[in-house]
């Protein structure tokens, strides 16, 4: 009789959304993913055909997340430089947390096409988010940003964070300051 595992997909996803952040994509086989969870690899793959398909699992369900958490801090009634600032947080945490999940995806063309729009589609999703927050910010507080550039903010915060947790991995503090008095110089008021 095979053995019933509680809560497999979830222990899945942790496993490999570790392994992944930690050593990327190319050094991750699924024997290690099965390994690290304490399953057969064959049991491994009754859930994901390939390592591909688990890594866009992983990928989508870690944002989803991020998503969520961003969400809670858009519908806030609160100061919109406030709710930047949070958003900035969870941008920083949840980025942090990934240890460079995702840092390869377009280093290599390894991935299937519908795999990269999904991957793209994610990203469009986040950035829709920072950049709905600049367009609030810029609505009720004013911004000296030209018309048009709210998305070229919002990349650029992302790379900017993502470019300090690189530089700077262990003074989180210090660079969430820097981020947040850089957008303080863009405001009007």
């Amino acid at each position: 009789m095979p053995k019933i595992i509680k809560d497999i997909e979830e222990k899945i996803f942790n496993g490999a959304f570790e392994l992944f952040g930690e050593y990327g994509y190319k050094k991750v086989d699924m024997k290690m993913i099965a390994k690290k969870v304490g399953i057969a690899v064959g049991t491994l793959y009754n859930y994901y055909p390939n390592k591909e398909k688990l890594f866009i699992h992983v990928f989508e369900k870690s944002w989803a997340k991020t998503f969520y958490k961003l969400d809670n801090v858009l519908t806030k009634e609160i100061n919109p430089k406030e709710k930047m600032k949070e958003g900035i947080a969870v941008l920083y945490d949840e980025i942090s947390a990934r240890k460079g999940l995702g840092k390869e995806l377009f280093k290599e063309n390894i991935f299937e096409k519908e795999d990269v729009d999904k991957i793209l589609y994610t990203k469009d999703v986040l950035l829709n988010k920072v950049e709905n927050l600049i367009q609030e910010i810029k609505k009720q507080e004013g911004l000296k940003l030209e018309d048009g550039m709210e998305r070229r903010l919002a990349g650029t915060i992302f790379m900017l964070i993502i470019e300090m947790r690189n530089q700077y991995p262990n003074e989180k503090e210090k660079n969430m300051r820097y981020i947040n008095q850089l957008i303080n110089c863009t405001y009007e008021k």
